[in-house]
Formats: C-alpha cells, sequence, structure tokens
C-alpha cells in the first residue's frame, strides 16, 4: 500500500506519481470504512455512503483566492437521468465507487427523476421482422447492443419491461399488454415509474449522489479528463470531482429555444443548458450535431401557463389525426399528400411533411397549429391535462386549441468514437454526437443503451489507462476565478441575467423550429454575435452572494446557452440541405452528394469553424 500514497500542496499539487490505483487513494479519499475493490486486478478506493449530497471526508484546499474541495470516485457520472442511470448499474456491478452529479435536487435528475415514463417504455425491436432503421452509426449500436442487458432482441419485451421493475403496465381486457405505441421500430406501454429504478440504485453502498450541483467545467490534464468541477448551490462552495474516468450524461439542451412569458418553448428540464458540452467545446473538442432537434406541437395554452407535460395537448406523430390548420380542417391527411403509415413511425418524415403544408398557407397567424380533440379517445397522460384547460375556462371538447412546435431534445454534444469516448481521454458521452451516423439526430429514446455501453467503456479504460504522474489543479483555480468574476462583475447599465436569456432565446425561437429560413437564421446569427459582444460583458447579478444564488446560476448557464445557439444556427446556415427534423426551404431536399456528413463545430481564436466529418451509410437491414 505504500506506493499509493502521497501528499499534497496548498495549491492542490500532486507530489508524487499515481498509479491506477493510486489516483484515488490519498487525499480527499471520503473513505468510511470502505475497502479496496477489485477491477481487473487493480485496486480503486472511494467508500462515500450512498444516497446523500454530503461532503464527509473531503479535503479542502486553498490557494491564493480561490478555496475549494476535492472529492475522489472511481467513476464520475455527471447527470441523474436514464443514460447515467444504466451507465451507474453497469459500474455497481462492477464494484466502482460511484459518484454522480446532477443539478436538480431530491437525488433525482432527468426524465427518470420526473417519472417520464414513455422514454422508458420505448423499446427498439431487434427481431426478424423488424429492423431497427434510425440509428446508422451500427458499429456503435451493434457493440452497445451485443452484450448489453437492455437488449431486447428475439426477447418477450413485456417480460423485460416487467423484470426492471420499473411499470406497473396498462393492460387490455384480457390481460395482455397494451402497447399504446406499436410501430415496426418501437412499441411503448404507459405505466412505468422509473423513479423506483432510481430508488434501487441509490441503495448501493458503492453510490454518492452529489444532487443540487452545477459542474461548470471538466478538468483536463496533459488531454486526459481526470474529472469535472463546480458549485455546490445550496451554499456557493466550489468542487472538484476526480476521477480516471468521466461519462457526461446530462440531457438534450433546449433551453435556448424561444420564449412564451415565462419560459422557453420546451419541454425539457430548465437545468439541462449544456454546461459540460459547452465546457468541452471551450476546451477544443469538437461538437457536432447542433443544428439537429426534435419536436411536439406541445406548446402550452393559454400562453404562460408552463411548459411541458402538465398543460398540453401533445399533438405530435402520435396523435396526427388532432392536428388541424388555421381554419379548423385537419392538416395530416391523405388528400393533402401525406403517408398516414409512414408519418407514424418517421418523425423526419413527419416534421418535414407537416412543415411543408404550413409553409403553403396552412399555418395559423403565429405560425402554428389548432389542435381538435373533439371525438378523440386520448391516452391517460393527455387526458389527465384536461382539467388544467377548464381551470381557465377552455373545454377542449368544443374549443380548438392553439400550438406551436416545442424542442424537446436537442444536439450539440462532443464528437466520440466507436467508444463512446470524446475527443480527450477518459471522457465518455452518452448523447455523443455521431451514435447516429450521418442521419444527425439525437437519442433520447436509446438512452438507457448508450449509457450501458458507454459505461462499459469508461471500465474498460479504467483497467487499461496509462500511469499519472501528476494532477495539475490550475485549471480549477482558472475557473474558480471565472466564475466568481461573473458573480461579482459591477458594471455601469447592468443587464439581469434573465434579460439576457429571453434576448438569445427570442432570437432562436425566430428560426430552430421545423421551419428554418435563411433571412430568420441570418438575423438571429447576427443578433446572437451582438448579444456577445455587447450585452453579455454587462451581465450581472443584483446580489453577490453565494448562497442559492439562482442570479449567479443563470448567468453562468447564458454564457453556455449562448455558444450552443451560435453553434445550432452556424451549422444550420452552413448546411445547405433539409435533413432530420427540420425543412430548409431554399435548400427542401437531402442532399447526400454533398451533406451526408456530421458538422464539427470547434472554437478557434475566439470565433466557431466548422469541418466535415464522413460517418457511416445508412442500411437497411
Amino acid at each position: 500500500m505504500d506506493e499509493d500514497k502521497k501528499n499534497i500542496s496548498e495549491s492542490g499539487e500532486e507530489k508524487s506519481g499515481v498509479s491506477r490505483r493510486g489516483f484515488l487513494k490519498g487525499v480527499a479519499a471520503s473513505a468510511v470504512g470502505a475497502a479496496a475493490i477489485g477491477i481487473g486486478g487493480m485496486g480503486f478506493l472511494g467508500g462515500c455512503s450512498s444516497g446523500s449530497s454530503a461532503t464527509s471526508g473531503s479535503k479542502v484546499v486553498a490557494s491564493g483566492d480561490a478555496k475549494y474541495e476535492i472529492i475522489n470516485t472511481d467513476l464520475l457520472i455527471i447527470g441523474a437521468g436514464f443514460g447515467a442511470l444504466s451507465a451507474a448499474f453497469q459500474a455497481v456491478d462492477k464494484g466502482l465507487q460511484i459518484a454522480i452529479v446532477d443539478k436538480g435536487p431530491f437525488r433525482h435528475g432527468g426524465g427518470a427523476g420526473f417519472n417520464w415514463d414513455v422514454i422508458s417504455t420505448w423499446e427498439t425491436q431487434l427481431g426478424k421482422e423488424s429492423r431497427l432503421k434510425n440509428i446508422v452509426n451500427q458499429k456503435i449500436y451493434y457493440n452497445a447492443t451485443t452484450t448489453d442487458p437492455y437488449n431486447t432482441a428475439n426477447s418477450d419485451m413485456a417480460v423485460t419491461l416487467l423484470n426492471r421493475g420499473e411499470c406497473f403496465p396498462d393492460r387490455n381486457s384480457d390481460g395482455s399488454i397494451h402497447w399504446y405505441i406499436n410501430y415496426p421500430m418501437v412499441k411503448g406501454v404507459e405505466g412505468s415509474f422509473p423513479r423506483n429504478y432510481h430508488d434501487a440504485l441509490l441503495k448501493s453502498p458503492n453510490v454518492t449522489v452529489y444532487d443540487r450541483t452545477m459542474i461548470t467545467d471538466i478538468l483536463i490534464n496533459d488531454g486526459q479528463c481526470v474529472g469535472a468541477m463546480g458549485i455546490y448551490l445550496p451554499t456557493g462552495d466550489f468542487r472538484v470531482y476526480r476521477a480516471p474516468a468521466t461519462i457526461l450524461s446530462t440531457g438534450g439542451s433546449c433551453w435556448f429555444y424561444g420564449w412564451n412569458t415565462v419560459q422557453a418553448n420546451s419541454i425539457n428540464s430548465t437545468d439541462n443548458t449544456g454546461d459540460v458540452d459547452m465546457a468541452a467545446f471551450r476546451h477544443g473538442l469538437g461538437i457536432g450535431d447542433s443544428e439537429y432537434a426534435s419536436y411536439d406541437f406541445a406548446t402550452t395554452y393559454p400562453t404562460g401557463l408552463g411548459f411541458g407535460w402538465s398543460t398540453m395537448l401533445n399533438p405530435d406523430a402520435n396523435e396526427y389525426f388532432t392536428i388541424c390548420d388555421k381554419d379548423g380542417n385537419r392538416l395530416v391527411t391523405k388528400e393533402n399528400g401525406i403517408d398516414l403509415q409512414r408519418i407514424t413511425y418517421d418523425r423526419v418524415y413527419f416534421n418535414q411533411e407537416v412543415a411543408k403544408l404550413l409553409l403553403a398557407g396552412k399555418a395559423t397567424a403565429d405560425g402554428g397549429i389548432l389542435v381538435d380533440v373533439n371525438g378523440v379517445k386520448l391516452r391517460p397522460p393527455i387526458k389527465r391535462n384536461i382539467p388544467v384547460f377548464e381551470r381557465f375556462g377552455v373545454d377542449v371538447t368544443k374549443e380548438k386549441i392553439p400550438a406551436r412546435e416545442e424542442m424537446y431534445e436537442h444536439g450539440g454534444t462532443p464528437v466520440i468514437d466507436e467508444k463512446m469516448m470524446a475527443e480527450v481521454k477518459g471522457l465518455f458521452c452518452v448523447r455523443g454526437a455521431g451514435v447516429f451516423g450521418a442521419g444527425g439526430g439525437s437519442c433520447v429514446s436509446v438512452n438507457n443503451r448508450m449509457g450501458s455501453y458507454a459505461a462499459r467503456c469508461a471500465i474498460e479504460y479504467i483497467e487499461n489507462m496509462d500511469k499519472i504522474s501528476k494532477i495539475d489543479f490550475t485549471p480549477a483555480e482558472t475557473e474558480y476565478a471565472r466564475i466568481h468574476e461573473i458573480r461579482t462583475r459591477n458594471v455601469n447599465g447592468g443587464l439581469r441575467p434573465h434579460v439576457v436569456r429571453h434576448k438569445i432565446q427570442q432570437a432562436c425561437g425566430t428560426c430552430m423550429g421545423i421551419i428554418r429560413q435563411k433571412d430568420k437564421l441570418e438575423a438571429a446569427a447576427k443578433e446572437l454575435a451582438r448579444i456577445r459582444q455587447e450585452d453579455m460583458p454587462k451581465m450581472i447579478v443584483s446580489n453577490q452572494s453565494k448562497t442559492y444564488n439562482t442570479e449567479w446560476k443563470e448567468a453562468i448557464e447564458n454564457y453556455n446557452l449562448l455558444d450552443l445557439a451560435e453553434l445550432a444556427v452556424q451549422a444550420t446556415l452552413m448546411r445547405e440541405e433539409s435533413r432530420g427534423t427540420y425543412l430548409r426551404p431554399d435548400f427542401p431536399q437531402k442532399d447526400d452528394a454533398n451533406w451526408k456528413c456530421m458538422l464539427v463545430g470547434r472554437l478557434k481564436d475566439g470565433k466557431i469553424f466548422f469541418e466535415k466529418k464522413a460517418m457511416p451509410e445508412v442500411t437497411q437491414w
């Protein structure tokens, strides 16, 4: 054990070499009676108790103006949704000590923490009669499924769901499972409670959840990610998490899109603001798929109620028959040239065909649709929202409800290789750019599977990683200075963070929906550049306290949202075709000859540059 001992200076610098086992021992080991656990013959020591946000046993380091805690773990997982959970279960099975860091409260995060059952119960069919066609980077997908416990190939899906313990499924009168979605590629069942999955994970003594913690940067030494850092929001304390491998699983970042008096036009979590993705971008890593997004026609009504599934009727491809044009006539019909069989499972086709009809004069005055549910049998989660409308004097059985598209998933993530690793060693991304190959897009419906695979790749990396000679904490001190400058900034004519955020959202709301027009994209790009040059330096917080300072949090997030917004708008302008779930009217066709590629954005000398990256062919298995 002596060879693994090390000391730490006041600046946080390691004084001796660190072996794979020694990486996690010594300073800030947070040991609470834990023993070394073998992984591939090498021991790792963590030992945090499960299920709390406490930092018992951590080391506080002071250097100059910076003061921060150092917390060690075998595997760091950023995010606490479906992808993060499946990654954590893989790591627990291998005996690793795991730290899960999430911005949300109550130890539960993302769609899983809020029991968003639609995602947990969509299962991809891989049997002989139906082959997966959406995920075209087949090598990644094959690796993710061949030994994956979430693989349902050639198995009874109902048994798979029930064995997970997540679901109390809706049944038919004969007792069989009622599939409310029954497509060639996927099936869906209602009645899932994915927070049960959270609770099961947190029973493990190897798991500690650090909730209410915002990661603001990753810790990189000599081209290797050795952890991450950020703020514990209740106190404003700065924390550094050290780990041989880090898995990024923070969900789709849609909060830059649109504004309807109280919020963005998104059902995605307000906390998903691309923090770690854009930290990687600022470190020079390539960011791909930033032009792609997924949408539902689910904008809330009356305007200003709030976002999401709690106050909407959600007409999408599953309820296409409720969508009406400005005159109240059914929009998605055979008479309007729509293939009704294809539209239910092909979201690219659905969005682009609806966009064409809206452009042809079928849109409402605000560019949206009307929703008519009169006489329609609504699914339970949608039906439960009707009383909300009734409270505002709206009878949805008689009135047609106006709606606009909401962005529920967005790309713009680090480019990954076949092992889910980004362009810096040790950083793995569940939603990494490239999972969907040349088709583009994000992986909301396969987060379980890709999270599990990312964890297996991370474990393999840990077992074979090179010796680390030392840990340089200078980046932590730099990041500490950056975020506290934002908190203490004092300028004349300052702008509050919410004002700046609204400007970003309003700019993108004009052009980043399912219809993306060149003149509006160019105007948005110009406005975003102005915001960066004029507004961001004047952004101030009204109270400089560190304790649960929500304006400070929002101000830090705004830098990430602006980066992501500029990437998305500029990538859309550069890609002169219509691909994925949006339509460019000036380039309405897909152009495989020139654009069957990923656009990788990089930051160089303060400017964004794009390069084309060849992606796998689309193959119909």
